[in-house]
């Protein structure tokens, strides 16, 4: 019975509380609208204390607007992003919103750099291109961008038109091109190219016939994984369970084998 009487008292509190909670925040709402902001900014601090989705939402544009406050995009995307591990939709818009305006600054900014040569510049503008970082996407223009910052030796890019190759962003799908790519750059300790040549040879769409696929995709990955990639480690441990028991001890060898070549200390 107390059980019963406790439940019937949370469900109670809750009914109470919840149009509380809507009052408050229509009451917010209507502050902003009349440029309350300091009454506003102290109901809906109140409310995202609480865990109102809603209120974290208004709070983040108050701090990105710089409505009764001073500008911070900072706190902003703090709250954008409470709001946003809710599931809350217009936290998740408004996130995304701001993060794009970013990127659109970052990418006016340094598109001059990338222009007058900049490598690092330039690899950077192929990848805002390629993701459609504040700019639409376009995987010509971004492989195009890869390929002179990779004509200057800029490590990343190479590891960038590998993926492009590998996927076919603005290039032909080609593996073998891919694979050489991310080998180049992983010979010069780029080690998120691990990963990649793993899913290569995990796919099996590798060059190097002198190993089972799966055993060269485990040595690559499991390297990968020690270096911190927590997508490689459950795939790595999930090739290992295909292999009998020698080919695991290839397998491990040959990780060592890539740890000593391709992982600098």
């Amino acid at each position: 019975m107390k059980k019963l009487a406790l439940a019937a008292a949370g469900l109670a509190l809750t009914l109470c509380f919840s149009p509380v909670y809507a009052s408050s925040l229509a009451s917010a709402r209507a502050d902003l609208e009349a440029e309350n902001y300091n009454q506003a900014l102290t109901t809906l601090k109140l409310l995202v204390r609480d865990g109102d989705a809603d209120a974290s939402n208004l709070l983040g544009q108050m701090y990105e607007q710089g409505l009764g406050v001073d500008v911070d995009e900072t706190e902003a995307a703090r709250l954008y992003d409470l709001g946003a591990r809710q599931g809350h939709l217009d936290s998740v818009t408004s996130l995304r919103a701001l993060r794009n305006k970013a990127y659109a600054e970052e990418f006016a900014r340094i598109l001059p750099l990338a222009e007058a040569g900049n490598s690092e510049a330039q690899n950077r503008i192929g990848e805002m291109l390629e993701f459609g970082m504040g700019v639409e996407r376009n995987g010509d223009e971004a492989y195009n961008w890869y390929q002179r910052a990779a004509e200057q030796g800029d490590i990343s890019a190479w590891h960038n038109l590998g993926r492009s190759y590998n996927f076919g962003t603005g290039v032909e799908q080609d593996f073998a091109t891919a694979e050489r790519w991310y080998l180049q750059a992983a010979e010069r300790g780029y080690t998120n190219s691990l990963f990649y040549l793993g899913t290569l040879y995990a796919t099996d769409h590798g060059t190097d016939d002198s190993h089972n696929p799966d055993i060269i995709a485990y040595a690559w990955l499991q390297n990968a994984a020690e270096l911190g990639d927590k997508t490689a480690q459950p795939i790595a441990q999930r090739l290992l369970m295909k292999l009998d028991e020698a080919e695991i001890e290839t397998a491990k060898v040959l990780a060592e084998e890539y740890k000593s070549r391709y992982v600098k200390n």
